[in-house]
């Protein structure tokens, strides 16, 4: 796992299910990747970009389990406190409007800056309310 990716989740509560969990199985089943996290407000989606102009992918097929399963966010991260949040729903249309593109196997989504400042947090903090959820919670 990502350093960042695991800083940032501790500290906004997030948690993916531990071994002895009954789920466990079923979930490392599905996510091999440790970037999908439980979180009272819903299930997350966390991704790290490290470069110097960030970008990040999806993976057509798990936005397709997800959309057909779970609701979720996504949460595109450039360091362990700061990043954008967005919605399923507003992942539906950045996908529809083909502002954020298949690549050329087809199998993820490319997404590049510049992104809306309206969906920026900084801070765990700051993502928690974007999520609508209280810090101390």
């Amino acid at each position: 796992m990502e350093p960042e990716i695991l800083e940032f989740a501790s500290s906004i509560g997030a948690t993916e299910p531990e071994e002895g969990e009954e789920i466990y199985g079923l979930y490392r089943s599905l996510f091999k990747e440790h970037n999908y996290f439980r979180h009272p407000c819903g299930f997350l989606v966390v991704k790290v970009s490290r470069s110097k102009k960030p970008f990040w992918g999806l993976h057509k097929a798990i936005l397709q389990f997800l959309d057909e399963n779970l609701p979720y966010n996504l949460i595109l991260l450039t360091s362990a406190s700061q990043g954008w949040l967005f919605t399923q729903q507003e992942v539906a249309s950045y996908i529809h409007s083909k502002a954020w593109n298949l690549d050329g196997t087809g199998k993820q989504y490319k997404i590049n800056m510049p992104l809306p400042d309206g969906n920026m947090f900084f801070g765990p903090k700051g993502c928690l309310k974007r999520l609508g959820s209280r810090p101390d919670a």
